[in-house]
């Protein structure tokens, strides 16, 4: 009976460590279920992808967000948004939304460039119009025109900066600046101009010749200006006459020295002979005794 009573014991002991194991471990796993945040799938650059770029496998990526932290838009398939032209550049690890991208069927080129209401127009540069190349795609300028106000009665012609922070599209056939940022040496630079700015630019260049001035990053001020002409040029130097060559400024080769005075010797007075005495005085010692005479002196004539 003791046996008996000891083994039901021993069983009803590991019955309840059983029952207090099980109820641990669905306490513990519901709330590392709680503290679990929920996740969704969502389609993120795997690179760095710059605007008219046609995406492909490669460049996208499935990463996972928590749920309510991804943009409302944002593609969760990856087979949606390959062949999809981007519009703007989009990062890596930044998710990609329609809002980036051409719309579907959109080839890469130029035109994903444009802004809705803008267009592309393109001018003819030279090398002091594109600053010997250094205009690249995505700089900003300003249209420079020089032209005369009245053709027909041969007028003097007239410089004025009539449009400004003009965006570059493109210079010659490169849309995108190129990693080495070196200079591109092109004919023309495309600008992204209104419909009226259009009309503008083809007077200019019809009329006159233009000039491309290259705008400092992160400068959005228009500066209003009233054109400046030949006379203009010419009053101002007038105003400010003839510049003087500060003596400082002159080459040493081409300074003379100043020779200087010749200095007259000093002239030398004679000086009056000493007047002469008109006594003697003659000692005498004795032994240890000391005797003075003293003598008149004669004038003699020589």
């Amino acid at each position: 009976m003791a046996e008996r009573r000891y083994t039901t014991v021993f069983y009803a002991a590991i019955l309840t460590g059983l029952i207090a194991t099980y109820g641990v471990y669905r306490y513990l796993q519901q709330a590392k279920a709680a503290s679990q945040v929920a996740m969704q799938s969502v389609v993120v650059a795997a690179r760095d992808v710059p605007e008219g770029e046609k995406l492909d496998r490669l460049a996208l990526s499935l990463a996972q967000w928590p749920t309510g932290t991804a943009p409302e838009s944002a593609f969760t398939n990856i087979d949606s948004v390959v062949g999809r032209v981007v519009r703007i550049p989009v990062f890596k690890g930044e998710a990609v939304v329609p809002g980036r991208l051409a719309p579907a069927g959109t080839g890469p080129g130029l035109e994903v460039k444009i802004a809705p209401g803008m267009r592309a127009m393109a001018v003819k540069i030279n090398d002091v119009a594109g600053l010997s190349g250094l205009i690249q795609p995505n700089n900003r300028v300003d249209v420079l025109v020089t032209l005369k106000a009245n053709p027909q009665q041969n007028t003097k012609e007239e410089a004025k900066l009539f449009m400004s922070n003009m965006r570059v599209l493109s210079v010659g056939t490169q849309v995108a600046r190129g990693d080495d940022g070196k200079p591109i040496e092109a004919t023309t630079a495309t600008l992204e101009v209104t419909p009226q700015q259009a009309e503008q630019l083809a007077v200019a260049m019809n009329e006159g010749t233009i000039q491309l001035v290259l705008r400092g990053f992160g400068d959005p001020d228009s500066i209003k200006t009233t054109g400046a002409t030949a006379a203009d040029v010419l009053a101002q130097l007038r105003t400010a006459g003839p510049a003087r060559l500060a003596e400082q400024d002159v080459p040493k080769h081409t300074r003379a020295r100043p020779r200087p005075a010749p200095v007259a010797p000093p002239v030398r007075m004679a000086a009056d002979p000493p007047p002469r005495p008109d006594s003697v005085v003659v000692r005498v010692y004795r032994g240890d005794k000391l005797t003075q005479q003293k003598f008149d002196q004669k004038d003699s004539v020589h």
